[in-house]
């Protein structure tokens, strides 16, 4: 139906019927984002909520992990299973969390406040930066306070695991021994018995060849396309906006504000907290604590030192914190009022917040800094071209989509309407995109679209990261094909030629190891297969003197008793085989490994015992849990 309408209806008669379809939708989109988005659930735990928004957010942050790691996107099967990781782990940390409330443990708002305060990622030059903090909530798609509630949450689960894993312990008997093995030596002798002659003998057929190419499985080649495609971009935009003098510096006293170093004040805190529901008894126990700290702590040289101690005198009630550089919006009303009046050095008696009762010291005040034009044009002249950018992109975009769509088999309408250069693409696949625009995910998506694709018609509006928008079509198509036997036959022969030489040099060298085990001598088989043994002495697990495949033989062969050698082999990368013969073991003496060694083996010992009682412990709350997960809202 749709396809019907975009063929046969254009012009001013499109645009009314558009228009009146749109209004009914447009309202009731913006109901449903606000009122149900929200509230649609994903999945519950143990009868707990899990929102839609809050897979949502999981689940495109382990979409943009993968394509970090492996620079591509994720796709088919990939997909489904970064969807399935996303559903546990949001099921285990909210077993997690539930655990952690039913074994009374609790994340009290102070500790919660330093954890905030500390953590590097929310502080800029002056220690505390309430605006990267909120900056951090909106790039992850979290208000604030959900952001808060997350990091309390980590901190909740981090004292379940902390509390589980603070009573793993591995002995000294264990320590010894793990060092002593991890220190041991042997000494061996092997020979390697080389592929390449083989392969000289071998003759391939043209019925092994065939019957190699004929697997469906290889030497496929993928469909391939080629695109054309526009790009709005508000950057460029913004580069051909004209400023008028008048009109930068009218932009500037109207936004002056944002151009001045506005005034910040260092402040330390001593916050009583008030419970939600506090009766009129408590509230004024409280009040009375509050005043008796405020008593205590006003003429006090160093405040944090005496407030530090009250708090931890009178318990959680009581939570003391600082803020280097406090500027207006971040704290309650009434309390900011308190601190933007005091003088440098000032403590104010306790203020009444919806939180409870502050006592706060101002130690320093940074004056606000006002700027003039000519120091702040740069800036004023940036944050100008991007307003009126932003102001034009709406119209342009508008205008590229409605071209693109009124002219659905060329983008030169679209291009010359609004002065763009239509841009080709060279030759890609689903799989491997190449780099560039067309490799992010929204425009591979349109690419392979059925729409583009199929039915070669112009892609929708496209919105890419830093407000880039896109429309692209199809160029030229190659199918889906095999390569001729004739480019593959050469590199069929030489993979034929190293599995049959691989493989007979490992029946070789599994014959040797037989005659061995026999009894047969090292010498006399030198002779019978043109061995030539080498010899390694004190070789130990990270030795780089001989392969890493000689060297795991080595380690899996066994222990030797005096005079009586253990014997392994091992394929090599190259198709070779190394027969190994362990003649003598060494182990480290408890006495002789060095102390960092022990504290190594430590570490490494309960790092990996603790992993297990984790991954144990886990795994059963999981399988205890009514997890329940709803498909259709995924």
């Amino acid at each position: 139906m749709l396809q019907l309408i975009r063929d046969r209806v254009k012009g001013w008669v499109a645009v009314l019927i558009f228009t009146l379809m749109i209004i009914p939708f447009a309202f009731w989109g913006i109901n449903y984002y606000f009122e149900q988005s929200g509230g649609v659930i994903a999945m519950t735990v143990n009868g707990a909520d899990i929102t839609l928004t809050d897979y949502q957010l999981a689940y495109q942050n382990k979409r943009q992990q993968w394509r970090s790691m492996t620079d591509t996107p994720a796709r088919g099967e990939t997909l489904e299973l970064l969807k399935q990781q996303t559903t546990d782990e949001l099921a285990l940390d909210e077993v997690l969390r539930q655990t952690a409330l039913k074994n009374g443990l609790r994340i009290g708002e102070g500790e919660l406040a330093r954890h905030i305060r500390q953590a590097p990622i929310f502080n800029g030059e002056n220690g505390f930066d309430a605006s990267l903090f909120v900056l951090a909530a909106n790039q992850l798609g979290l208000t604030p306070n959900a952001l808060k509630a997350k990091i309390e949450q980590e901190l909740l689960i981090s004292q379940v695991r902390q509390g589980l894993l603070e009573t793993g312990f591995v002995t000294p008997a264990e320590i010894a021994g793990y060092a002593g093995i991890s220190r041991q030596t042997r000494d061996l002798r092997y020979a390697i018995l080389a592929s390449d002659p083989i392969k000289d003998s071998i003759e391939i057929t043209p019925e092994q060849i065939d019957a190699y190419y004929d697997d469906p499985t290889r030497f496929t080649v993928p469909e391939q396309i080629r695109v054309a495609y526009l790009v709005l971009s508000r950057a460029r935009v913004a580069e051909d906006v004209y400023l008028e003098e008048g009109a930068l510096q009218a932009y500037f006293e109207a936004n002056k504000q944002n151009y001045e170093v506005a005034e910040t004040r260092s402040v330390q805190q001593i916050l009583v907290r008030l419970p939600e529901d506090v009766s009129a008894v408590q509230s004024e126990a409280l009040q009375a604590r509050a005043q008796e700290l405020y008593e205590r702590v006003k003429d006090a040289e160093d405040f944090s030192e005496a407030a530090l101690a009250r708090a931890d005198e009178y318990g959680d009630s009581v939570e003391y914190s600082e803020f280097a550089a406090l500027s207006r919006g971040v704290l309650d009303e009434a309390v900011e009022d308190v601190v933007f009046t005091l003088e440098e050095g000032g403590i104010s008696p306790p203020t009444q917040s919806g939180t409870g009762l502050h006592i706060v010291r101002v130690d320093a005040i940074n004056e606000r800094v006002e700027t003039s034009l000519a120091e702040a044009r740069a800036e004023v002249e940036a944050d100008l071209r991007a307003d009126q950018a932003a102001e034009r992109m709406y119209e342009l975009t508008d205008t590229l989509a409605t071209l693109a769509y009124e002219n659905p088999d060329t983008l030169e309408v679209a291009a010359e309407a609004l002065g763009l250069e239509v841009q080709y693409s060279d030759w890609f696949s689903e799989d491997a995109p190449g780099g560039g625009i067309i490799a992010e995910p929204e425009a591979l998506s349109a690419a392979f679209s059925e729409e583009v694709r199929v039915m070669e018609n112009n892609s929708d509006l496209l919105e890419l990261a830093d407000e880039r928008y896109m429309v692209l079509r199809l160029l030229e198509r190659q199918p889906a094909s095999r390569k001729p036997l004739a480019k593959v036959q050469d590199e069929i022969i030489t993979r034929l030629k190293y599995d049959q030489a691989r493989a007979q040099a490992r029946e070789l060298g599994e014959q040797i190891l037989q005659q061995l085990d026999a009894g047969q001598s090292q010498e006399e088989l030198a002779l019978q297969y043109s061995l030539d043994w080498k010899t390694a002495s004190g070789i130990t697990r990270d030795d780089t003197g001989v392969g890493r495949a000689v060297l795991r033989a080595a380690f899996k062969a066994g222990i030797p008793e005096p005079g009586q050698p253990v014997f392994n082999g091992a394929s090599l990368g190259t198709g070779d085989y190394a027969v190994v013969i362990v003649t003598a073991l060494a182990s480290a003496g408890e006495e002789s490994i060095p102390e960092e060694a022990l504290e190594t083996a430590r570490d490494e010992l309960l790092r990996s015992s603790n992993e297990s009682i984790w991954q144990a412990y886990t795994s059963g709350l999981q399988a205890k849990a009514d997890i329940t997960v709803y498909e259709d809202a995924l």
